[in-house]
């Protein structure tokens, strides 16, 4: 059958081919059927259809060529909509691709809402957020096409976190070195031990500063050079040395007011590994990174986060501070 460009669209003239064609879940009918550049390109490549430009009949080079100078990013949607329909989902299309989920399709709703973008685009989590909250009641599934035209898919949603570590309170006294701190008194670090608070080190616990101002807020008193500290003088202290800790101890206590010990990520490559349990009953089953709403990196870093996450077996959760608001976005890799 022949199709014809129009603008930005394919128009299919014929009632009867135009039917065959939209029966498999291809375009919009009304009449005559429209096809987007996207779906005209996939269906060119597999032979299903033939199209004319201004009366010419033209081959598919010179129709991704002429398709590349009227749909932006043109190539990267094309290769993430080839990608699917080859893996046998059905699409359709409005500003970004709705997938049905396998055994679906029209009229019922779709499950997912997909980007498409190449692997140099920007990331930017802020943008993240935002497409989620746009998808709804939809899972937001992003499509990173490489410079090679492999696709790698990313499940992205907003992650509610919960776990079975009580808070407790804290008394004693909690001495300050340079960049970490020290508890040797014997009742205070017997509690902390108990608690996978710091780390054992036989006669003392060594604290990071994390966990120190925890602990100054839960009733332990912080002490350099002989003298007492309060939990300002200490923060004012500490970011000197650490100067996200703001930002850090929001989340931190955030994850434990979730009832959720978190430990340090630095092996990892993020801020925290959390446990939802007892350490010494589980492993930690998340890696959290806190960032701004202004975080931007590329997709690259994002990736080798993920993969990092995913080989030892734990979840990649990105906590975004606004102000007092944390939001927690999980970001996982699917296989389609």
């Amino acid at each position: 059958m022949v199709a014809r460009i129009l603008k930005n669209k394919v128009i299919i003239d014929n009632v009867k081919e135009a039917s065959r064609i939209y029966n498999k879940f291809y375009g919009k009918m009304n009449e005559k059927l429209e096809l987007s550049l996207v779906e005209a390109c996939y269906l060119l490549e597999k032979n299903r259809i033939e199209i004319e430009k201004e009366g010419k009949k033209i081959e598919l080079k010179e129709f991704i060529e002429n398709s590349l100078s009227t749909y932006k990013d043109f190539e990267i949607k094309y290769l993430v909509y080839r990608d699917l329909r080859e893996r046998g989902y059905i699409l359709s299309i409005s500003n970004d691709f709705l997938l049905y989920e396998r055994g679906k399709k029209p009229p019922a709703d779709p499950s997912f809402i997909v980007k498409a973008l190449s692997e140099r685009a920007k990331f930017k989590i802020r943008e993240i957020m935002k497409w989620i909250e746009e998808a709804g009641d939809k899972r937001l599934l992003i499509g990173i096409v490489d410079e090679e035209g492999d696709l790698t898919y990313y499940l992205t949603k907003f992650f509610m976190l919960k776990g079975n570590v009580k808070e407790k309170e804290y008394e004693g006294s909690i001495i300050s070195l340079d960049d970490r701190c020290i508890v040797w008194e014997k009742k205070l670090a017997e509690k902390l031990k108990k608690n996978f608070i710091g780390r054992d080190f036989g006669k003392y616990v060594q604290l990071s500063l994390m966990e120190a101002a925890y602990l100054s807020k839960r009733g332990a008193k912080i002490f350099r050079n002989g003298k007492a500290m309060t939990t300002n003088e200490f923060m004012k202290y500490t970011k000197k040395i650490q100067p996200d800790i703001e930002e850090r101890l929001k989340v931190y206590e955030d994850l434990r007011k979730k009832n959720l010990l978190p430990k340090t990520g630095f092996k990892f490559g993020s801020h925290f590994r959390v446990y939802d349990n007892e350490a010494k009953e589980t492993h930690a089953p998340y890696l959290v990174h806190v960032v701004k709403e202004s975080y931007e990196t590329t997709w690259t870093e994002i990736s080798r986060a993920i993969r990092l996450a995913h080989s030892v077996k734990k979840e990649m959760i990105f906590a975004v501070t606004k102000n007092e608001e944390i939001k927690y976005v999980r970001i996982k890799r699917l296989t389609p």
